[in-house]
């Protein structure tokens, strides 16, 4: 069976990394507190207050920072497979594995940190915001909150299809995997052709990791669809051409830019004419960004032909 023959080759890893906003649902009585005449508040039916801050959200980022990295490691090695689920190739896991127990060591000792210093953080803050203090103690959580509010967890899983139960799901899940790895190739492609080609007369030999990580991440997650194969190669037919070091320009460039931004970008597609954009609204790095929504929707054709003169 396909599936069972795609499940033997992968590890589910599984993140679960909570983290604490440090905001308040906004209350119309904090309003009227500081004298805001309420009744002239639109009503909850056509708009909400929105929240408050209890906290510099500066205090934060490193959780929200070290929850991205966890991310971002899981989609170079593998592919999105349910919400906090990745597929990993069964080679991939150890090193992954030994990564993720890094992040996690680090967002213990950064938790750890942040709770030796919370309430003062939180005077801080109120410090910072003096005529708002009273709504902003009211609404402050206690240590022993924040401390089960923010976690770093994750599983390594072998899943396998229950034979006792027919209709489970899984085959339609497994099935997605090549058409969610195709969109997830494309949106980092169309990351790095924009953040690195357009309007350039050269590049470095920067330029190309976000190719070879690309290529790393079709190789691990081969058994998906023998059309990769097909990429693969023309990922290294490309590379074997271009420099292997100065700067990259003229005919080189063009290919560089052509493998990325039309092979790549649109992988799983049969492109006519112009190719069609996605939503984008990452603002991390072209290297690494992957899409966090997850496409269900099995995308399915030839790979489109790689075009030189554009």
């Amino acid at each position: 069976m396909k599936t069972q023959a795609i499940l033997d080759q992968m590890i589910l890893v599984v993140l679960n990394i909570s983290l604490w906003q440090g905001r308040k649902a906004l209350q119309a009585g904090d309003l009227a507190t500081n004298g805001i005449d309420v009744s002239k508040l639109p009503p909850g039916t056509l708009a909400t207050l929105g929240s408050k801050r209890i906290i510099s959200p500066d205090a934060l980022k490193v959780f929200l920072a070290l929850k991205r990295e966890a991310v971002t490691l899981c989609l170079k090695n593998g592919v999105r497979f349910g919400s906090n689920g990745y597929a990993i190739p069964r080679e991939k896991v150890g090193e992954l594995s030994r990564e993720l127990k890094r992040l996690k060591d680090e967002f213990e000792t950064a938790k750890s940190d942040f709770l030796s210093v919370y309430e003062q953080e939180v005077e801080n803050w109120i410090d910072s915001n003096p005529e708002w203090a009273p709504i902003i103690r009211s609404a402050v959580d206690s240590p022993s909150h924040i401390q089960k509010a923010i976690a770093f967890n994750y599983a390594a899983l072998d899943v396998k299809a229950p034979a006792d139960i027919g209709e489970n799901g899984l085959d339609e899940e497994v099935n997605s995997l090549y058409g969610q790895l195709c969109q997830e190739v494309r949106f980092a492609a169309r990351r790095a052709f924009e953040y690195t080609f357009i309007g350039k007369q050269e590049v470095s030999q920067k330029a190309l990791r976000p190719i070879r990580t690309i290529r790393s991440k079709l190789t691990g997650l081969l058994f998906l669809d023998p059309s990769i194969a097909e990429t693969i190669q023309v990922i290294d037919d490309t590379l074997e051409k271009l420099p292997q070091n100065g700067a990259i320009k003229g005919t080189d460039l063009n290919m560089a830019a052509g493998l990325v931004g039309r092979l790549l970008a649109n992988m799983g597609r049969v492109v006519i004419g112009e190719p069609e954009g996605e939503n984008d609204n990452s603002e991390e790095s072209p290297e690494v960004s992957m899409p966090a929504e997850i496409i269900n929707s099995q995308n399915t054709g030839k790979v489109a032909p790689i075009a030189w003169d554009f």
